[in-house]
């Protein structure tokens, strides 16, 4: 249950497309779901995040589809941070014209400026926050509104009771 096992997940999905196109008919909502689903009212950044978490044994503080969802109950459980980004953190998005919090995404490295992250339900170019595919994108902190920081076993805790 390590970050990095997060991201190696999400990593392992770059180019997954919704089919057809346009449609947010993906895999990740299926899940979510518990049935295929599709249409405007689906988009899929976060059911991408939380179906990486629970194929990563990692739990969330909550099961939502919603980037708002789940700032509030990071903030709530004390897992919200506004800076100094890690790898495996759910980094949360405002784009100008869209609300408070427009998409999401797993970073995979941070800079003291930017920061690298595994999105679903974007593009290579074109729309930032529903481009129907998972994508490496790398976004400044000035359209970061925050990140959850899961509560990792860190690797050298996973590696000592694995010798126990």
């Amino acid at each position: 249950m390590t970050a990095k096992k997060v991201v190696a997940t999400a990593v392992g999905e770059l180019g997954t497309k919704e089919s057809p196109a346009n449609s947010n008919r993906v895999k990740y909502n299926t899940w979510y779901y518990g049935r295929e689903v599709s249409g405007a009212d689906y988009p899929w950044c976060m059911a991408f995040v939380q179906w990486c978490f629970h194929r990563a044994g990692v739990p969330l503080p909550v099961k939502t589809a919603s980037c708002g969802a789940l700032m509030r109950a990071a903030k709530k459980a004390g897992l919200w941070v506004v800076k100094d980004f890690r790898p495996g953190d759910v980094v949360i998005y405002d784009f100008p014209g869209g609300g408070p919090t427009d998409h999401c995404g797993i970073v995979e490295k941070a800079t003291p400026t930017q920061v690298t992250a595994i999105e679903g339900n974007t593009s290579d170019s074109g729309s930032q926050s529903n481009g129907g595919m998972v994508c490496r994108k790398t976004r400044s902190y000035s359209q970061i509104v925050g990140a959850l920081r899961p509560s990792y076993r860190t690797e050298t805790n996973v590696s000592a009771m694995a010798a126990i």
